[in-house]
């Protein structure tokens, strides 16, 4: 049994089909059949049933998935401590970020990584709270960012802190709407999320004790897009407060005098990556750029 045999099984496994499998691990389609007929043979069991939806699982091929990803990931974790025994970490780190680069401070991030080590390859992804789930889950990503809460069985999800945010409103409007409240607040458009991204529970929680809920007039999944159409006049919007703080700075906003609730800025990694070597000392760098202080022991959810 070979370890490429075994990615082959977890990626086809993860991905349910045999041509976006060989994409993924940059190899064609008749290898990984081949990889996974031997696997097979070898282990005397069969893994897969294929289906018009492509390749599905069988109960064996079930069970045997877990243990194939522990033992890549003991795999991996050997060979990034053999290199952190030579002091020489080669290869690449894919991080998915969430949000604009300044905040999640990703340039001090790339020069703690160099200067730990110089000739691992830094790839920063721009992505979504709510679409980062499926990249890490098919390697893409080897970890990255999120705001809120996240729901996979299969990530590690790390609370770094809690970010502040607020109302904006555009300055198209009356400036006294700063101090009005709730309900006068609702009768106005909004710029909402779709229900995917985490700003949209925060939203509905800021109303949830009102017998109204806001207009929503026009729906984005990006803070930039929220920046943008608030600027544009098209109605209010839940920002973070740095940004809030900005756009009143510039004359182009109102932030709302009233509470919002706060949402949890994660690191985020999957289960079978959360201890590797390479992305623990990811999450070291974190603490040090954002000055937090380290913990004892991970506080580190499965979500």
């Amino acid at each position: 049994m070979e370890l490429y045999q075994l990615k082959s099984f977890v990626k086809v496994a993860e991905l349910g089909n045999l041509t976006r499998a060989s994409e993924a691990l940059f190899t064609s389609q008749p290898a990984i059949s081949a990889q996974i007929k031997a696997l097979e043979e070898f282990l005397g069991v069969q893994l897969f049933v294929r289906s018009a939806k492509g390749m599905n699982l069988t109960e064996a091929g079930n069970r045997l998935y877990d243990d194939a990803c522990v033992t890549l990931a003991a795999a991996d974790k050997l060979h990034q401590r053999a290199l952190l025994l030579r002091d020489e970490i080669v290869g690449e780190l894919k991080i998915g970020i969430h949000t604009d680069f300044d905040f999640v401070k990703t340039g001090a991030l790339y020069q703690a990584m160099k200067a730990r080590c110089p000739q691992l390859n830094l790839h920063f992804y721009q992505t979504s709270s709510a679409t980062i789930i499926r990249p890490l889950r098919t390697g893409e990503f080897d970890a990255g960012f999120s705001f809120g809460p996240k729901k996979s069985g299969e990530l590690s999800v790390e609370v770094l802190t809690q970010v502040p945010l607020k109302v904006v409103i555009p300055k198209v409007f009356a400036p006294e709407l700063g101090q009005a409240d709730l309900a006068t607040l609702a009768e106005l458009p909004w710029v909402y999320t779709s229900n995917s991204c985490p700003f949209y529970g925060i939203c509905e929680a800021l109303f949830a004790g009102e017998s109204v809920s806001p207009q929503q007039l026009a729906w984005v999944d990006t803070e930039e897009a929220m920046v943008a159409l608030v600027k544009a006049g098209a109605g209010l919007s839940i920002l973070r407060e740095d940004m809030a703080a900005r756009l009143e700075q510039e004359g182009l906003a109102y932030v709302w005098e009233g509470e919002v609730p706060e949402i949890e800025f994660n690191f985020v990694t999957t289960l079978r990556r959360q201890h590797d070597p390479l992305i623990s000392l990811f999450r070291e760098c974190i603490y040090d750029c954002w000055q937090l202080e380290f913990p004892k022991t991970t506080d580190v959810q499965s979500a």
